[in-house]
């Protein structure tokens, strides 16, 4: 071995000892040792101290970024994810997000040094990036119950856990609140209507609109709540497909001319694509012009989110059955759901990009233009 070769192995070995201390200078043990601190429990059941209050969150998991908003402590944070700071609507209601580090970008895929560097007292993340987190850094790790197959109830277990974690109970059960009268209101105009008549949905994502949300996700709990049925519910995803995110599967064309839904909902392109499109042409929802595109509002809706938990149920059902509904605003149902859980007044317009998914494509732009 030369001795330049020695030389650059003990430069490099020097530089990454330096690098895994920064998160421990003598200003970060003083900030902490000076500070109150508390044990809390996450949801994998593992105990830990955090400095008590916890004043620098680092929340790494794209549809866990809105829960700050939620319970009003987007001011604590110190780093997100990209997906986070490129979502148009987080950049209307809180313009400072562009400005905050982005250390992770994808599942398993983290900047540890720009994390390091954003100084947080504690991180929140699923299974694989929390991993990442605790290996290799000291950094306190929060776990989530990460999976697509969350339902409602994980949905409220979940955000009372952030709820306790931030010491922001109150809001945490504001939103719990909000979700429960949103599905009581969706559930007692549908729950009446025969097996034999409710409306049978296809979601498909993609370009080609042949992935989709199988049976054993959360949409499956999502859609029977609207009163209809899933139309891949014998589709297995969870875990089971290469190359694509967590429960979403591709199937084939025939097995939705089969399926013959009456009501598509897309999230790439646009409803009057599929008018002339003679592979779409015999689909019942094709040919009824039932074709919409898929909400989106913070993070996108083929998620188990926040949002989507309240808005989705209560959008599938008021376009499935528009006479159930016909006193009811779903828009300004929206708006209230913003101005009292994210604490936002949203305008007309942002309401209806939610609705008609506009945020997704105005999201899906900016990562195909950035990328």
């Amino acid at each position: 071995m030369t001795k330049k070769r020695i030389f650059w192995l003990v430069l490099s070995a020097f530089f990454l000892l330096l690098l895994s201390q920064l998160y421990f200078t003598p200003e970060k043990t003083k900030r902490i040792a000076g500070k109150a601190s508390r044990i809390i429990t996450d949801m994998k059941g593992r105990s830990f101290n955090v400095a008590d209050p916890i004043d620098r969150i680092a929340l790494l998991g794209g549809p866990t970024g809105q829960v700050a908003f939620i319970l009003g402590v987007q001011d604590r944070l110190c780093a997100v994810t990209n997906t986070l700071k490129m979502s148009k609507l987080v950049q209307e209601m809180y313009p400072k997000i562009q400005h905050l580090p982005g250390p992770r970008t994808t599942s398993g895929s983290i900047n540890v040094e720009e994390l390091i560097q954003s100084n947080p007292d504690i991180a929140i993340a699923g299974d694989l990036d929390g991993r990442i987190v605790l290996d290799k850094t000291r950094i306190p790790v929060a776990f989530l119950e990460d999976s697509m197959g969350d339902g409602i109830a994980d949905m409220k277990r979940e955000i009372r856990f952030y709820g306790y974690v931030f010491n922001t109970p109150e809001r945490a059960e504001r939103y719990v609140a909000f979700l429960e009268r949103i599905i009581t209101l969706v559930t007692e105009r549908t729950r009446d209507i025969p097996a034999s008549q409710r409306k049978r949905v296809f979601q498909g994502y993609s370009p080609s609109h042949l992935v989709t949300l199988g049976g054993d996700t959360f949409m499956q709990e999502r859609i029977e709540l609207a009163g209809c049925l899933n139309a891949a519910k014998s589709v297995i995803t969870i875990g089971k497909r290469a190359g694509l995110h967590a429960g979403l599967g591709e199937i084939s064309m025939e097995q939705v001319l089969d399926w013959n839904p009456d009501i598509l909902v897309i999230n790439y392109g646009k409803p009057k694509e599929f008018i002339n499109d003679p592979q779409w042409h015999h689909i019942r929802a094709v040919q009824n012009n039932h074709i919409y595109a898929q909400p989106a509002g913070v993070f996108i809706f083929n998620r188990p989110t926040m949002e989507s938990a309240v808005i989705f149920p209560l959008w599938l059902a008021s376009i499935a059955y528009p006479e159930r509904f016909k006193d009811v605003c779903v828009p300004d149902l929206v708006k209230k759901f913003y101005t009292e859980i994210f604490q936002f007044d949203l305008s007309d317009q942002q309401t209806h990009d939610i609705l008609r998914g506009t945020y997704e494509f105005k999201m899906m732009k900016g990562i195909k233009n950035k990328g």
